[in-house]
């Protein structure tokens, strides 16, 4: 589980360091290198929840092996890519199949261990998937100086492959009866919503915020999202019982991790070229994220609620004051002294990630904690 986990999250940091050296070799636009980047993220959010369900109903190992499959071809498609129409297919197949990984990988923490360790299993689960985010970045920055920007999708095929074999062996087959049909109007009204909302955020700013197709995306994303909700609480077996938000911690953590990791990946995709294209820092794109890994690491000891770490914390609102206090310090992102700073200035130029992560590690802490 944390094998394929760590696939799908690195997939998601992994192209940002490469933006110049892909918008050289397929002579695209900053938008259209975005579109590589995001589409990916954009079919993963989108089909989340009905893939989850529908891996819920015919069972969560097939569904874990196929989009296995179909995320190991669609990486190894994505490197081989020709043109920035190949590139954009594949990242969106590539997306569907991480679709199909992600939620069956909470599915079975919720359906295999007891309530009194599900804590410390989702504790890991988190601390996985900002690990896969941090393996993703390094290991791509260095495959991008020391070989080409195709193989930085070498990473998530080889962790596919561990993934499928530890699958097969150890993750057991689960299904979940239902007397009800799956919720196809929920499905449909989610993924409108996710799509045209994002498409507003994406080319809004290309088109223009008044623009008729920005304006009509943003009718359309408010009204599919007014509709699913209206629709879930009308379902006996909703895809998503909206009702579950009326718990404040759920809802502020929710939102705290919404904000949070926006707020993280803006930052990494303009940094990044940034780093690179602007001071021509080779390797800068790893080197100068290195306070992510120090944030993340500071997070888990401060929500560590099983005394594992040297910080032992029960209480969620304690972390969530955590992350509170440590989100101003994103905005601290010092220049670099000259244009030729070394390795070590390079690690310091950037401090202001380090709160960032450590703020988005707490966050995630109220939702692991059990009720």
């Amino acid at each position: 589980m944390c094998i394929a986990l760590m696939a799908v999250i690195a997939s998601v940091s992994g192209l940002n360091v490469a933006q110049p050296q892909v918008a050289v070799a397929f002579d695209a636009s900053q938008s259209t290198v975005l579109w590589m980047i995001n589409i990916y993220t954009l079919s993963l959010a989108a089909l989340l929840l009905p893939l989850g369900a529908l891996g819920d109903r015919v069972g969560r190992k097939p569904i874990l092996l196929a989009g296995l499959a179909l995320f190991g071809v669609a990486s190894a498609a994505a490197g081989l890519a020709t043109s920035s129409e190949m590139m954009i297919a594949a990242r969106l197949f590539a997306g569907v199949g991480a679709a199909m990984i992600m939620p069956v990988t909470l599915a079975v923490i919720t359906s295999t261990f007891p309530d009194e360790e599900r804590s410390k299993v989702m504790g890991v689960w988190t601390g996985v998937a900002g690990g896969g985010g941090i393996l993703g970045m390094y290991l791509s920055a260095v495959l991008v100086d020391w070989a080409n920007w195709r193989w930085l999708f070498l990473l998530p095929v080889v962790l596919v492959a561990a993934a499928t074999v530890t699958a097969l062996r150890a993750v057991p087959n689960s299904r979940e009866t239902s007397q009800h049909s799956f919720d196809m109007v929920g499905s449909l009204t989610s993924v409108i919503a996710v799509v045209a909302l994002i498409y507003v955020l994406h080319e809004g700013p290309v088109h223009g915020w008044t623009s008729p197709v920005t304006v009509a995306s943003l009718l359309v994303g408010v009204v599919a999202a007014i509709g699913f909700v209206a629709w879930e609480l009308r379902r006996a077996a909703p895809l998503l019982d909206v009702r579950l938000f009326r718990d404040r911690r759920l809802a502020s953590g929710s939102l705290a991790l919404l904000a949070l990791f926006g707020v993280q990946a803006g930052i990494f995709v303009v940094l990044f070229p940034y780093f690179q294209a602007v001071l021509g820092w080779s390797l800068a794109g790893g080197q100068s994220q290195r306070p992510v890994a120090v944030g993340v690491e500071l997070g888990e000891l401060a929500v560590d609620v099983d005394g594992v770490g040297a910080v032992k914390v029960h209480d969620p609102r304690t972390t969530a004051a955590i992350a509170i206090a440590s989100s101003p310090g994103s905005g601290w992102i010092r220049p670099p002294a000259s244009r030729g700073s070394g390795t070590r200035a390079r690690a310091c130029s950037n401090p202001g990630v380090c709160p960032v992560s450590t703020a988005a590690r707490c966050a995630a802490a109220p939702l692991a904690t059990p009720a």
